[in-house]
């Protein structure tokens, strides 16, 4: 019998939480945006004798991610010393929680192949992220704008069995903690990274020894890595060698796993309590009261696109994948009045866009308002819907307001009486063959020749007239 094969993967994910303020002191936390150790006191360098001060936001941030992943809260934890040195970490130690975390025992509930499972999650844990080594030809630098920038470190579940149930977790854990505004989740920043862990073992056996892969910058990254890595184990052990416990990095160029440090060289981290913080104490009264400051999740969300907007729930669950998609769905359903084809241009017209060029709804060149004023343009019979998606186009490259446009380039539907008379007598005389079949013709097909004339009114209208208007002429001279 052929035993069957089964990967195991936890993920590891570091989140930095946009505080404004460092986590042990007052320093700005926006470290890109500034010339390099500008954003530095002897606290976040690690002078001797200076002192730590929690800084209060970050728990407030942090118990918003953790009710956000639907973790339990713990009253009392407290922090202790990660000890090991390197450049970029100023104390040569750093501040984290990890025999006692402030959350853990949570979950979030993935959707893969139309099959529902459920992700547990360990731990998280409030910690401090270290300085920037910016590396030149014969030398580097440190930058330590960076260094107590606080983040928290949220520690699945070896849950998920395969690169596509990965993907989906980090995608709806970053859509999760998007919604409640804690952090910018953006691998691009540096304000989300992640760390695969992974083993195989055959169905029915114990698990296999654990490989930590790090150097992971897309979720697309993690997939792959994941794939290579748990191809690389199967392969290694059916030639008849063993996985050692090791961290590898991901070289994204040759698309393989490299050795970074195995076990043997593995640092002793010789953690023990931080002597300079007290115990961290949450108590169920500050719980109760930041789960009132609590965003709108996605969940929620979703109910009231439903519920208000009367749109599809395929349409809403969609446009609620993204907070930023769901701000601009709502905008332009207030601009155009109309929720229901806002929803549709969206769907259609605009995620197309977004999907082409590979870019997010907030670098999108045609505001919500824009797009809404161009639905309410076809609502008031302004243009027609074929003359629309060419003003949607023009949007893409044009500054102009989509009223503008339309003035300028003579783009207003035909709506005269008269006009759309001398239109439909102008089609009708050119095509006595196909009136004549329309006449002679079973009610099944009649449809069908009439949209044929109609398609050669708008044609010759260049897509100006009003289609319903010239239904209904059409109609009543055939008739």
């Amino acid at each position: 019998m052929i035993k069957e094969w089964e990967s195991v993967i936890g993920l590891e994910v570091h989140l930095q939480l946009k505080t404004g303020t460092k986590v042990w002191c007052g320093c700005s936390a926006d470290y890109d945006n500034d010339d390099s150790n500008t954003h530095t006191c002897p606290i976040c360098l690690g002078h001797p004798g200076a002192l730590p001060k929690l800084n209060k936001k970050v728990v407030e941030y942090a118990v918003k991610a953790a009710l956000a992943l639907n973790c339990n809260i713990n009253n009392e934890s407290h922090f202790d010393r990660k000890n090991y040195f390197y450049p970029d970490a100023p104390k040569n130690y750093q501040i984290t929680q990890f025999e006692n975390s402030y959350a853990g025992k949570g979950f979030l509930e993935i959707n893969v192949n139309g099959k529902a499972k459920k992700v547990g999650i360990t731990k998280i844990q409030i910690e401090e992220d270290t300085g920037k080594s910016v590396h030149g030809v014969n030398e580097s630098y440190l930058n330590y704008n960076r260094a107590s920038i606080p983040l928290v470190e949220i520690i699945s579940e070896p849950d998920m069995r395969t690169s596509e149930e990965a993907y989906e977790y980090l995608t709806l854990l970053k859509n999760t903690i998007k919604y409640t505004g804690v952090s910018d989740v953006s691998m691009e920043l540096g304000s989300l990274r992640c760390d695969a862990n992974i083993s195989v073992h055959h169905k029915g056996e114990p698990f296999g020894t654990r490989v930590e892969v790090k150097n992971l910058n897309s979720f697309k990254a993690v997939a792959r890595a994941i794939d290579y890595e748990v191809n690389r184990q199967i392969e290694t052990i059916e030639k008849g060698g063993k996985i050692d416990q090791e961290t590898r990095l991901w070289d994204d160029d040759a698309q393989v796993t490299r050795v970074m440090r195995s076990k043997e060289e593995a640092m002793d981290y010789r953690y023990f309590h931080e002597p300079d913080l007290l115990t961290l104490i949450i108590t169920d009264e500050e719980i109760e009261s930041i789960k009132e400051t609590m965003p709108e999740s996605i969940t929620d969300k979703v109910t009231r696109f439903i519920n208000d907007y009367q749109i599809p729930e395929y349409d809403a669950h969609i446009l609620c994948e993204d907070i930023e998609l769901a701000d601009y769905f709502e905008n332009t359903a207030k601009a155009s009045g109309n929720p229901k084809s806002s929803s549709n241009w969206i769907m259609t017209e605009v995620l197309k866009q977004l999907k082409h060029n590979n870019i997010e709804i907030k670098d999108f060149a045609i505001s919500s308002e824009d797009l809404g004023k161009i639905i309410k343009l076809i609502d008031t019979n302004v243009i027609s819907s074929k003359i629309a998606k060419t003003l949607f186009e023009m949007k893409l490259t044009d500054e102009r307001s989509p009223e503008v446009i339309v003035n300028e380039e003579k783009m207003a539907q035909v709506a005269d009486d008269g006009a759309i008379e001398s239109l439909v007598d102008e089609v009708l005389a050119n095509n006595p063959k196909l009136i004549e079949d329309y006449k002679n013709s079973d009610e099944g097909r009649k449809p069908r020749v009439l949209k044929g004339l109609i398609g050669q009114a708008m044609k010759l209208s260049k897509g100006k007239a009003n289609p319903q208007m010239v239904t209904e002429l059409m109609i009543k001279k055939l008739g």
